[in-house]
């Protein structure tokens, strides 16, 4: 029977959240920003070959922490007025803030959201300049996304947590009919987002299924998050910062290429790629471009060697990814 991930604790005000000590003297903190219909469990992969005593970075890593967003994993939804990519981004700073050493000579971290979490980072280093070094927009863009129409009152009334495994998919499934098929909900089994947890004392343990998927946390985030401006108006922040010479954290493209199916990165358009690319002269300041060949939406899962290296080389010695890996 699996468990709940452990060493998971609130760290900040809603957000739950997982670390991973680093390795070296003074290492460098990065912080995990998972995408829509997902956890911090995504990154596991990631974090496993940086801390494998056997492994490249087994004498030099970044600390690592992986969190999920407010409705996702383990975090719950909280406020829905309040919930906006400026909240999220707050919610990440202030659990990275929580999670750094004081005196320790370092105030700033490397965020790397993947999809839609993507552009909770881009907001966080938008908002706070100051904190973020480096910023990594994993597969996604920063095109406006039309959003379904939602039952917010049937997702609101869904129950995550029941006795077997099935009833939590039908739950899912009867809330969001329409995306959250018996089918995709299956899939969310298979990748440890619907899990079988305990409660009770050690002594009279009762098997529970729990779905780490929120399906109100899922229209949230696709309402305002991905279908809104946010992120292109993040990026033009950004740039404008370092246009008046204040701190303007690194913007970094990792990206499936484009013409894998499963790519969210759009090429084309206001806020694609290429949108995001073109920079109005106005500084020095550029966004870094990096292509993982053969890498599905999910780069970090699909080419986890690659993408796991290129982010400790990143956040220990701000080495640039190259074009293509």
């Amino acid at each position: 029977r699996a468990m709940l991930r452990g060493a998971i604790a609130m760290a900040a005000p809603n957000v739950r959240a997982s670390f991973q000590a680093g390795k070296g003297a003074n290492p460098p903190l990065v912080v995990l920003v998972h995408g829509l219909e997902s956890f911090s469990g995504t990154w596991d992969a990631v974090r496993a070959r940086c801390a494998s005593p056997d492994g490249p970075h087994r004498d030099r890593a970044p600390a690592i922490l992986a969190l999920d967003l407010r409705g996702h994993g383990l975090t719950p939804v909280g406020d829905e007025d309040d919930f906006s990519p400026a909240t999220l981004a707050a919610d990440v700073v202030a659990c990275a803030r929580a999670h750094m050493t004081p005196g320790a000579g370092r105030d700033t971290f490397t965020i790397v959201g993947h999809s839609m979490g993507s552009r909770v980072a881009l907001r966080a280093a938008a908002d706070f300049p100051e904190s973020v070094d480096h910023v990594v927009v994993e597969d996604m863009d920063c095109s406006i996304r039309a959003a379904p129409k939602f039952d917010h009152d049937a997702l609101r009334r869904c129950v995550l947590t029941a006795p077997t495994r099935d009833e939590v998919v039908a739950n899912l499934a009867a809330a969001m009919p329409d995306v959250m098929t018996r089918e995709r909900c299956e899939g969310y089994v298979a990748r440890g987002r619907i899990v079988e947890t305990v409660e009770g004392s050690s002594a009279g343990e009762k098997p529970r299924w729990t779905s780490l998927v929120n399906p109100l946390g899922y229209a949230l985030a696709y309402e305002r998050v991905l279908a809104v401006d946010d992120a292109a108006l993040a990026v033009k922040q950004i740039e404008r910062f370092a246009a008046m010479r204040k701190p303007a954290p690194v913007v970094h493209l990792w990206r499936a290429p484009h013409d894998e199916p499963t790519t969210c990165a759009r090429k084309d358009g206001l806020g694609g790629v290429e949108w995001i690319l073109k920079r109005d002269g106005s500084s020095e300041w550029a966004v870094r471009d990096c292509v993982f060949e053969g890498a599905e939406h999910s780069v970090h899962n699909t080419r986890t060697e690659a993408f796991t290296d290129a982010m400790v080389a990143l956040a220990m010695d701000g080495t640039d990814a190259p074009e293509r890996l």
